[in-house]
């Protein structure tokens, strides 16, 4: 029996595309939502850390601290969405991957159809 390369590649992209798949799945579903009130925690304990780094002499005046406070909460937001791209990214990449090997074995099983001797 001859053993064709191009089926152990599609196994491998198979094999490879059903891990990433599952481990994407798996990760978006036991993602955490966030509610406002979990948000509205992270972005003040972030901004009192930030605050407690910087010296007393160069602390921001309060009128600046609403502003700092809203672009502490756009990074909160940007690593959660981050995270959640970055699983979806995972899935996407897996599935396709999955696609790849089943049009990899068809096409394969095409060509050693036409290529027979009739």
């Amino acid at each position: 029996m001859r053993r064709n390369i191009r089926l152990y590649v599609a196994l491998l992209f198979a094999v490879a595309g059903l891990g990433l798949s599952l481990y994407g799945g798996y990760r978006l579903q036991t993602m955490p939502v966030y509610s406002e009130k979990d948000l509205e925690l992270a972005t003040e304990l972030n901004l009192s850390l930030d605050l407690a780094r910087i010296p007393p002499d160069r602390q921001p005046p309060a009128e600046e601290l609403p502003k700092l406070r809203e672009g502490v909460r756009a990074e909160v937001e940007a690593d959660m969405s981050r995270d959640r791209n970055l699983a979806k990214s995972w899935l996407q990449t897996g599935l396709v991957l999955l696609a790849m090997s089943v049009l990899q074995v068809l096409l394969q099983r095409w060509t050693a159809r036409s290529l027979r001797p009739h």
